[in-house]
């Protein structure tokens, strides 16, 4: 056993008493004492032992009525399933243990395991957790107040608005236009969940048959019902009534209050329903599901003898088989360059800065070929006119003496234009061209100091040549 109940089986662990003055005094073995003899022995047994114990009458007529009215045994069976006909059947000779059957859960006091499953929201459900803003109240009477609308009308817009989900917690739903409007919000696609009292799913049940409802009608209806609290007793169980009464709309609205979805409460009774918006709902979103958790199925199909419709399967889709040529402006498929009639766009080989370099305006896009032949470099064959114009053109480099600058290149030789001769046999590039032109023009600039003092050198070169000449003869 477990040590929280080994300890309740030692003296002089009992809780103290609470006195009824407190207003934390909820449970009394006194009062226990009482219900056992008024369902036992009646109402006489009840009223002599509330003497004994010197304790007050807690229980009114009404509630002694619908207590007795109300109360449940327990079944009588036996472990083995044969209840009482067991004891006139021979006994048989124990060959296994009870707790050795495979097939009970009832094995153990504490099983570890339910023996159902947990019920699933299957045909959808909000998300929860996300902030949905500001609380937001309204409140509506019956009879209404400061021309507002009748609580009937709120409920109904609410149903008819709704687009994700409806959930609804009522003791007893029997108005036929509410009803009517549920119907119509599952044929639209949205979710309706129904919990109810156990004691009015029966009232339930006879509208919808008066309405005379379709599989299509319940495709995306869940209904269940739920029991309350009650008392468990030695004897049996009291059961108690369900008065939540609450409906959860698209998970971010819901309405309470006294209102319950029938004829003679919307017209005879007054009721006050409060409509609120925002974080708070977050409560009844937890609340509803809890309730359906533990709640006990109600198939309508079943209970109105309906087959459930058919479902499409879902098909694989056919998936298109890719175009031979490129139909994309930004790609051309690797596995058609081998094609010879594969079509590029002519985008690809226009780039504005080829036509600035051109100087044209970019314009519309022209094909490859054009476009090329716009741009074919020189004849490197033909001659210049005149080689030397460049070098005239070009700036004098400044002397490192400080002097002025001569204007004056010396006239082009023989040499020259033998060197000219050869770049159009080697066929060199452009840049290798520029850099001997620029080398040819530094050597062709020369100062008046340069030039006086070449001048000088050649004059001794001569007389020396001529010593040498004379001598020689």
């Amino acid at each position: 056993m477990a040590e929280s109940q080994l300890e309740c089986l030692e003296d002089g662990l009992m809780p103290a008493a609470v006195p009824e003055s407190r207003p934390q005094f909820y449970y009394s073995e006194q009062q226990r004492a009482a219900l056992e003899q008024l369902l036992t022995n009646g109402d006489g047994a009840f009223k002599s032992l509330l003497k004994e114990e010197k304790s007050k009458d807690f229980l009114s007529a009404w509630e002694i009525k619908a207590i007795t009215s109300t109360f449940v045994k327990y079944k009588q069976e036996e472990d083995d399933g044969h209840g009482g006909a067991a004891e006139n059947q021979p006994k048989k000779q124990p060959t296994t243990d009870k707790r050795e059957d495979s097939g009970s859960l009832r094995s153990t006091y504490w099983p570890q395991m339910s023996d159902t499953e947990v019920p699933p929201l299957d045909i959808g459900w909000p998300s929860s957790g996300l902030f949905k803003g500001v609380t937001r109240v309204s409140v509506y009477t019956h009879p209404p107040k400061q021309d507002s609308p009748h609580i009937k009308e709120v409920v109904r817009k609410l149903i008819q608005e709704s687009c994700k989900v409806v959930a609804i917690v009522m003791d007893l739903l029997t108005d036929l236009q509410i009803l009517r409007d549920l119907f119509e919000a599952s044929k639209r696609g949205v979710p309706v969940y129904i919990v109810l009292d156990e004691l009015g799913a029966p009232h339930f049940l006879d509208m919808c048959s008066r309405m005379q409802v379709g599989a299509k009608d319940l495709q995306n209806v869940r209904t269940r019902t739920v029991k309350a609290v009650g008392l468990n007793l030695s004897l049996g169980r009291i059961p108690g009534n369900v008065q939540s009464k609450y409906m959860f709309i698209d998970g971010d609205k819901v309405m309470f209050g006294t209102y319950s979805f029938s004829w003679s409460s919307s017209r005879m009774d007054r009721n006050m329903i409060t409509v609120m918006s925002g974080q708070v709902v977050d409560f009844y979103d937890n609340d509803f599901r809890e309730l359906y958790a533990f709640s006990d199925k109600l198939d309508l199909f079943k209970e109105f003898h309906l087959s459930k419709p058919k479902t499409g399967t879902l098909s694989r889709a056919v998936v298109p088989k890719r175009p031979l040529a490129a139909t994309s402006r930004f790609q051309v498929n690797l596995g058609d360059a081998t094609r010879g009639d594969i079509k590029v766009p002519a985008h690809k080989y226009h780039n504005p800065k080829y036509l600035l370099a051109l100087g044209q305006i970019p314009g519309q896009s022209t094909p490859l070929q054009d476009f090329l032949s716009t741009m074919q470099p020189p004849d490197p064959t033909e001659e210049p006119e005149n080689p030397m114009e460049e070098l005239e053109n070009l700036t004098p480099a400044p002397s490192q003496t400080g002097k002025k600058e001569s204007k004056k290149l010396k006239t082009p030789t023989k040499s020259k234009r033998s060197w000219w001769s050869k770049q159009k046999q080697d066929k060199t590039s452009e840049a290798v061209i520029e850099e001997n032109t620029a080398d040819e023009a530094s050597k062709h600039t020369l100062t008046a100091d340069d030039t006086s003092e070449a001048q000088d050198s050649g004059k001794k070169k001569k007389s020396i040549f001529r010593n040498i000449f004379k001598k020689n003869k």
